[in-house]
């Protein structure tokens, strides 16, 4: 009999507090059971604390330091970066700012002596390299200060290195997969060859290397264990043979949603063959969890291989389970309907705080996760109830609380369900030790405990498993307080079911949906879920069917006077609209413009070559322009200022709208820069005359006819078409009040020497032009994390973004290694079709500006170490497509002039000659975008100080400004400030004007004479 297909895995129900109300109802527990549940654990924590003696030390550093404090954050930090520091010079100056202020004293003098008797870990924790005699103990803040100040020493460094590589093997079960093997002691494990997901094929090809070979040792080292049974019923018996944990994002540079076709046929393919490797090995095969845009992808992926025919009978086929989304019911319920054996490690989730803040970034409907810890507590009762009733599944409990040991327990009790516990190495051990003791696990007929065991070098492994530990251990975490005698015993093992209801099942009040995030001021737009497949399928489907002729720029320079005239007709009355009415008005804009994604999304790739993220990203953008400056609107203009001033008179400042501003825009962001000018000057009580870029004029009179019909005059906006000739007309018309202007730096300084020449009022020139942008990256950074930023920077919206990365500066230790991963990133790379929602680079605006751009290449061509070749249906299309291309130079002053296009320029520097890197790039005179890499935040301060930059971003891409987060405009070659979307914007649009009113003259100062009462 045929299985039935299993469902989409989307939430049900659509809102926090439902879905949580709902997991409630599913967990099978009277009041009575809710109470044993509470007894048992605190037994478990009681006789864990009668044996704290016995905790590991990664136990003893999360109750030490936890992330509570200073020094915990530091010593994880330094552990997250040192090991992959190839420079003592630069390893020191790590050390010294991370620990050298830390109260590290007051943890070693309330310390119970393991700290200072044993071999640990860390600044203080050296005495397995140096030992810590009367020197230290005497006198603890003293010789903190003498170390601190020796930090440069080749001693200190060595100590440092040592106690974090003692971290590390705590962390980490082996090296390599034979080490951890020989450490396994007859446990059985889960075997994960953990670390960074795959940014090029090379890094893939490796990672499935390791895992063939783990695949291989496991068999052999399994070789006697007992099989977990041929019957995959409840009845079969528990598994005892060690496994393998793969990570899909380690095995495919692209596997992200938009490249769904490819992943699923070539990251399928490479899964498919080490699951029929380890399923003729008898090795049990886990997929892990990955980030929540992706789940849908990864049950595709995971769906291909439980119903490929030669893996049918196989019953150690696994998946993680998240039980902190709010998807995870409905994912168990998929895995049930597969109708076949499937092993379901059940987790909590390891990106709560990645999936908070991507869902605000990318303005999604909700989060994908719940934003109280004891809800997700409750989901994972309510999803093992779940796996216990479902008759296919075997699972497998990932877990270190102590009343969810105890909750799963019960939950058990009276059934016959076959499951597992497991924890992760290096934590947890003492709970589960415990529960052993009294018979609870590992004993005959109970559960058996498996351990999640990271293997590999412990420079690629402890900076991932760190950044989830900072990123899941909170104070609030059980592991972080359940051996701290301080916290009451019913504390540590509160019921989490009590907690919800107590809260009513509200989500967090302090974490707002992403619509609300910049509330009250405005609501944030709507993004794309890119992981929701039908969510894409619609706007694609949508964007197809809109029907927006496109318009030639047919308009001449002749039309400028009556435009202008026809404005400063309309000027009075549109200044003279309150404030609150003209917010009104851009609201409803920016509530149009929302409804119309579609068809923008269309407009923008057909006329600028926009990809679907990038054209999704500049709808949102207008929308948010259009918003936050109706809100400005409201706050500077609807009231005026009232002045301090002498008594018997009143004195207060207004704004004013100046009279018809000019606004010219690009092409390359043809919607968010033009509906940003003119938004702003309207809200400022202008009426606007707007010059768009020829490239796209259909974009322009689509937004022109959505403020006409929004509430805006119709006289009081319009677009002249006719090219340069009618921007530059309009520049010159003696009634323009202002001009403002995003584009060349050569055009600006045209529009700047028209304007000097003009007769009449001086008017102000509001200019923002490009950046010859840098990125400065030291051998703290985290290569992978680099790489991506620099491949969004570089080559997203095909390098055509003002604030687009120009030249790469890498620590010379490092270079090499960057530029390698680099062109493999790059290679992995789709270019084609705007419309095709995979595609990553589109075409360049036109055949001029791809001319120019080729020229520049091929007069570097000796120094070229990358090109990805354009595809050949690519090339016939008719556009024009720029190959990206890296190139390797001495220095920033080799280019005479920013190549506005998907070239990325590389140079290697010293960290010695640092200082002559940034005056180098301060000299070349621009000062719109600036990127550092480094963990060490003192060196992100020094750069910062000399290369002075409009908009600078610290261990990130340096595209992507957000209106009101990260107001974008520069200074020097780059512009003229005020910066765009931004609180100073709106005022340069206005004119100022103080009204004085002498209040004694009509009958004496009433309010002076009552304080004389």
């Amino acid at each position: 009999m045929t299985a039935p297909r299993a469902a989409a895995a989307t939430p049900e129900p659509q809102t926090e507090q439902a879905a949580m109300r709902a997991r409630l109802a599913e967990i099978p527990l009277s009041p009575a059971e809710r109470g044993r549940v509470t007894a048992r654990a605190q037994q478990l924590v009681a006789g864990c604390r009668r044996r704290a003696s016995d905790r590991s030390l990664l136990d003893l550093f999360l109750q030490e330091f936890g992330l509570s404090n200073e020094e915990g954050v530091a010593l994880l930090c330094v552990s997250e970066a040192l090991l992959r520091i190839p420079d003592d010079a630069t390893a020191e100056a790590l050390i010294a700012e991370k620990i050298g202020t830390g109260n590290w004293a007051a943890h070693l003098g309330r310390s119970d002596s393991v700290f200072l008797n044993a071999s640990t870990w860390a600044l203080m924790l050296t005495g397995g390299v140096i030992a810590l005699g009367e020197e230290v103990t005497g006198d603890v803040r003293g010789w903190i200060a003498r170390f601190a100040g020796r930090l440069g020493e080749s001693a200190a460094r060595a100590a440092m290195g040592s106690a974090v590589r003692i971290l590390a093997s705590e962390f980490v079960r082996g090296r390599t997969i034979e080490e951890a093997l020989a450490k396994s002691a007859g446990q059985p494990a889960s075997y994960d060859m953990l670390g960074e997901g795959a940014r090029t094929f090379e890094d893939a090809a490796r990672y499935v290397a390791a895992y063939r070979h783990a695949i291989r040792a496991v068999a052999a080292a399994n070789r006697g264990a007992s099989p977990r049974g041929a019957s995959p019923s409840k009845a079969a018996a528990p598994p005892v043979a060690s496994g393998i944990s793969i990570k899909l994002s380690a095995l495919h540079p692209r596997y992200e949603p938009l490249q769904r076709e490819r992943t699923l046929r070539e990251l399928g393919s490479t899964l498919l063959d080490l699951a029929r490797e380890a399923a003729a090995a008898g090795v049990p095969l886990t997929i892990d969890a990955e980030e929540a845009e992706r789940l849908q992808l990864h049950l595709a992926l995971f769906e291909q291989l439980a119903r490929a025919p030669d893996l049918a009978g196989w019953p150690d086929l696994g998946i993680a389970v998240q039980a902190y989304a709010l998807r995870a019911p409905a994912v168990i319920d998929q895995l049930a309907a597969l109708g076949r054996p499937v092993a379901v490690r059940l987790v909590k989730g390891a990106y709560w705080d990645a999936e908070i803040k991507r869902a605000q970034v990318e303005g999604l409907a909700g989060y994908p996760v719940y934003t109280r810890k004891a809800f997700t507590d409750v989901a994972y009762l309510a999803c093992a109830a779940r796996l216990l009733r479902a008759e296919n599944l075997y699972p497998q409990f990932a877990t270190h609380n102590a009343h969810t040991v105890a909750a799963i327990l019960e939950l058990a009790q009276g059934t016959e369900a076959r499951f597992e516990f497991q924890r992760l190495h290096g934590m947890g051990e003492l709970l589960y030790d415990e529960a052993r003791r009294l018979g609870e696990v590992g004993v005959e007929g109970r559960p058996l405990v498996r351990v999640y065991a990271p293997v590999g070098p412990h420079k690629d492994l402890l900076a991932y498993l760190v950044r989830r530990l900072l990123e899941n251990g909170a104070n609030s975490s059980f592991v972080n307080r359940f051996l701290d005698d301080a916290v009451p015993l019913a504390e540590v093992v509160r019921d989490p079911i009590s907690a919800a209801l107590a809260c009513d099942c509200a989500p967090h009040p302090r974490i707002p949906l992403p619509v609300d995030l910049f509330q009250p001021q405005r609501r944030n737009s709507a993004g794309l879920d890119v992981g929701d497949r039908a969510a894409v399928e619609a706007l694609v489907d949508a964007a197809k069917r809109s029907a927006t002729p496109l318009v030639s720029d047919s308009g001449d320079a002749a039309n400028v006077d009556a435009l202008v005239a026809r404005a400063q007709a309309a000027f009075a009355g549109w200044e003279a609209t309150p404030a609150r009415e003209r917010r009104a008005i851009l609201a409803r804009v920016a509530d149009r413009m929302e409804e119309s994604r579609p068809r923008f999304v269309k407009l923008l790739a057909e006329e600028a070559g926009k990809t679907l993220r990038d054209a999704v990203a500049e709808v949102r953008e207008a929308v948010d322009f259009c918003r936050y400056y109706g809100a400005e609107c409201e706050r500077l203009f609807a009231a005026g200022v009232a002045l301090p001033g002498p008594t018997g008179e009143s004195n207060t400042l207004h704004l004013h709208g100046r009279g018809v501003f000019a606004c010219v825009s690009p092409w390359n962001f043809p919607l968010a820069i033009f509906t940003g000018q003119v938004a702003a000057a309207l809200a400022a009580g202008n009426a606007v005359v707007a010059a768009p870029a020829p490239q796209t004029p259909t974009i322009a009179a689509a937004v022109v006819d959505l403020l006409r019909e929004g509430g805006v005059h119709q006289d009081a906006v319009a677009a002249a078409f006719g090219g340069p000739s009618a921007g530059a007309a309009l520049v010159a018309h003696p009634a323009i009040a202002g001009v403002a202007f995003t584009g060349a730096t050569a055009t600006a300084k045209r529009i700047e020497r028209a304007l000097a020449a003009k007769d009449g009022p001086i008017v102000p020139f509001i200019a923002e032009t490009g950046g010859q942008n840098a990125m400065i990256v030291d051998s703290t950074a985290l290569l992978e994390q680099v790489v991506d930023d620099v491949v969004t920077s570089a080559f997203r919206s095909a390098g055509q973004r003002c604030s687009s990365l120009r030249v790469l500066y890498a620590q010379a230790e490092i270079a090499e290694q960057l530029i390698t991963m680099l062109a493999g990133a790059m290679r992995a790379l789709v270019i084609g079709d705007p419309v095709d929602p995979a595609t990553d680079v589109g075409p360049v605006i036109d055949a001029a500006a791809l001319t120019r751009l080729l020229r520049h290449i091929d007069a570097m061509r000796t120094q070229v170490r990358h090109q990805c070749p354009v595809p050949a249906d690519a090339a016939r299309s008719g556009r024009s497509y720029c190959p990206p291309t890296l190139i390797e130079v001495d220095s920033i002053a080799q280019l005479g002039a920013e190549h506005f296009g998907p070239i990325l320029h590389v140079a290697r520097y010293n960290a010695a000659t640092l200082d002559a890197v940034l005056a180098d790039i301060q000299r070349a005179g621009y000062g719109l975008t600036l990127g550092v890499h480094s963990r060490i935040h003192r060196r992100a301060e020094d750069v910062m100080a000399v290369v002075k930059s409009g908009n600078t971003y610290v261990n990130r891409d340096i595209v992507g400004a957000v209106v009101g987060v990260q107001p974008f405009g520069g200074e020097g070659l780059s512009g003229t400030g005020p910066k765009a979307g931004g609180p100073h914007y709106l005022p340069r649009f206005a004119v100022e004007r103080c009204v004085t009113w002498n209040t004694t003259a009509t009958g004496g100062n009433a309010a002076l004479l009552r304080l004389a009462e």
